[in-house]
């Protein structure tokens, strides 16, 4: 298991030439001082079966697995909620290979399903057919970005995969 910090970053963009540059310093101080970066401890963990199976570091090609992110959030848990998206999988050596994409949905359905949260800080990916690189190491490296994103109206909006929204690429 590892532990992480994840923070949501506020960037400010302004015009470059030297009449504005006074006026728009004036303004990014203004907002730094009412912007709250949230940052929250993280830890991931894999477990076997699902959301409540057992802690693992290892299994084999027959065993159901499901990667799981639970972060603590601090003070912040009234205002923010957790976001994962853009998850790869690759082996040592080996090109990441996109399988959630930038909403949180499964690019390929047979072996990672989407997203699921269990609440607003504890995220899972059921992975039911476990998969292996070719190459003498049996490791798998999984990565995925996580982020807080502001609730609105109290609520965490997320988007809401469907199971048939799969996208042919169409290259």
């Amino acid at each position: 298991m590892t532990t992480s910090s994840v923070a949501l970053l506020f960037v400010l963009m302004t015009g470059a030439s030297a009449m504005n540059l006074r006026a728009a310093v004036l303004r990014e101080e203004q907002v730094s001082k009412q912007v709250h970066l949230p940052v929250a401890n993280c830890e991931f963990s894999i477990r076997k079966d699902g959301p409540k199976g057992e802690a693992i570091s290892g299994a084999s090609l027959h065993t159901s697995l499901y990667y799981r992110i639970a972060c603590d959030p601090g003070a912040d848990k009234d205002n923010y909620c957790l976001m994962v998206t853009n998850c790869t999988v690759s082996g040592p050596g080996e090109e990441p290979y996109p399988i959630i994409d930038e909403l949180g949905c499964s690019l390929e359905p047979w072996l990672f399903e989407h997203v699921e949260y269990e609440d607003d800080f504890t995220a899972g990916i059921h992975n039911p057919t476990p998969v292996r690189f070719r190459g003498p190491s049996g490791k798998v490296r999984f990565h995925c970005n996580t982020a807080l994103s502001a609730k609105l109206d109290g609520k965490c909006s997320r988007h809401t995969c469907t199971w048939n929204e799969y996208k042919p690429d169409l290259d």
